[in-house]
């Protein structure tokens, strides 16, 4: 994509309270975009973790990391921030003044409305793998909702991933989780698993999608994603999960074509099957 994406109304209003932030060493931003499609990061909010000025900045991380994924019981220590994502990789995200949240999220954050300190509202990580210029995202977290920002997320993952420069981004996600639906605006996810026993909760996909500028232009500028035909529903249970990873382990090429269907038994995923 020559020209920067047309940003939609709802990320330019993101932007006009919001500024991006990254948490890495400084030894590593050389290696990253900080100006992901135009959109700066500033030097005040480039956060290396491994000087004494970062504690408060990583303690409203690991707050915001509690909020999003602590009622799953799947919030991260601090220790598995800086172990796996902070120093091998980077956290991307969007912050705030104190001044421009709730009073709820400020109490939340300890923080009083006149401070001159930014509060992270959102969160990207995504972590190298062996693969060259492919990402295993870990986490994509949001406070958008409290804070009165419509797709704060989904923007925070299409920055995310232009700042790593990643090339392809395999992550995993609960079938019922609400952050599939997100994960399927950049387009139909190649499924790797179906159905994981080696993850806590079994029911989880393994996916894939591309990561290239005009991908992300689109999700952006808040344009439908190429879509594919499905070739039949499975149900979204135990049963029909192992039926749907046997296949993918015979190798048959399974991508989750759509939303998930509700019907009269239960939910079910439209799966476009290639043999």
């Amino acid at each position: 994509m020559a020209q920067p994406p047309e940003l939609c109304p709802i990320y330019r209003d993101a932007l006009r309270i919001c500024r991006p932030f990254i948490v890495a060493p400084q030894v590593h931003w050389e290696h990253l975009d900080l100006a992901p499609f135009g959109i700066k990061v500033p030097k005040s909010l480039r956060i290396d973790p491994t000087v004494l000025a970062s504690q408060r900045f990583l303690t409203w991380i690991e707050r915001l990391d509690a909020q999003t994924f602590g009622p799953q019981a799947m919030a991260m220590e601090r220790w598995v921030f800086y172990d796996c994502a902070e120093w091998p990789s980077a956290l991307f995200g969007l912050a705030a003044r104190p001044r421009d949240i709730s009073p709820m999220l400020r109490e939340r954050f300890e923080v009083a409305p006149q401070e001159k300190v930014w509060v992270p509202l959102s969160l990207h990580v995504a972590i190298p793998t062996v693969a060259p210029g492919e990402f295993f995202e870990h986490n994509v977290g949001s406070l958008g909702q409290e804070a009165g920002l419509k797709g704060l997320g989904t923007f925070t993952k299409a920055l995310g991933c232009r700042v790593l420069r990643a090339r392809t981004l395999v992550g995993a996600a609960q079938w019922n989780g609400r952050a599939l639906t997100m994960h399927r605006r950049f387009g139909p996810l190649e499924l790797l698993t179906a159905f994981t026993p080696a993850h806590s909760y079994p029911r989880t996909l393994t996916y894939r999608h591309g990561t290239d500028a005009a991908l992300l232009g689109r999700v952006l500028e808040d344009k439908a994603a190429p879509s594919v035909e499905s070739t039949q529903l499975v149900k979204v249970d135990e049963r029909g999960l192992i039926g749907l990873q046997r296949r993918i382990e015979r190798g048959d090429r399974c991508t989750l074509a759509g939303p998930l269907v509700e019907r009269a038994r239960g939910l079910y995923a439209p799966i476009r099957v290639a043999t």
